[in-house]
């Protein structure tokens, strides 16, 4: 493990230490113990049953990746879904919370497969190693899904670790999996260290676009 990652590692300890401690159980902690325990499960998973062995890994990649972007979009549901009207709430029916969730990733999965085809692109395209993705393509889903965040307050991205454990969840095993059978001849230029920040961002401010267009359409609030 590179020092770098090492470093991040810390701050990542550090930033969740204190935010758990102010915030104890709010919906928000809650939400990303959720999604730490989900990352635990998936990283147990890769251990035990090794990297991929799918004749398409592009399709395995991608499928996982949307999955499991999917699974944390239900995590978020009980504190800030991507509407509002879908959040799901304490005493609700749960022919209701079904109908939400259903909504939400009707919504969302489209999104996160135009997403995970960009990263697909550019992890065939630059050489990453494992340490590099987790936080080159984590930060470019973070920044991307939180700009409006995090351009009307930048001082934020001081605790930026708390929110990319939620890419880290969606897409650090899928990589993990089949980063041994990516193309060999893939460049190592500079630019694989600016392409995941700009490129996916830019998939997302597109994505969402897309999503409140069809939601207003459909006047989903």
């Amino acid at each position: 493990m590179p020092k770098y990652f090492k470093a991040y590692l810390v701050w990542a300890i550090l930033v969740f230490v204190l935010v758990f401690a102010k915030g104890k159980f709010s919906a928000d902690n809650v939400t990303h113990m959720l999604i730490l325990g989900y990352l635990g499960l998936s990283l147990w998973a890769y251990k035990k049953f090794g990297k991929s062995t799918a004749t398409n890994i592009r399709k395995e990649f991608i499928l996982f990746c949307v999955i499991s972007a999917s699974l944390v979009e239900g995590f978020y549901m009980i504190h800030s879904p991507i509407l509002p009207s879908l959040r799901l709430t304490a005493g609700m029916a749960v022919g209701d919370m079904v109908k939400n969730y259903a909504t939400d990733v009707l919504l969302t999965a489209p999104a996160y497969y135009v997403i995970f085809r960009v990263t697909w692109y550019l992890i065939n395209k630059y050489q990453y190693n494992a340490w590099q993705f987790i936080i080159l393509f984590g930060l470019g889903q973070g920044l991307g899904d939180g700009s409006r965040t995090f351009l009307a307050n930048p001082g934020l991205l001081i605790f930026i670790p708390y929110v990319l454990i939620n890419y880290h969840a969606m897409n650090a095993v899928p990589f993990l999996r089949i980063q041994d059978r990516l193309p060999t001849n893939r460049s190592n230029s500079i630019f694989k260290y600016f392409a995941p920040i700009i490129l996916l961002p830019l998939a997302y401010i597109f994505c969402a676009l897309i999503i409140f267009t069809v939601a207003g359409v459909f006047k989903i609030k």
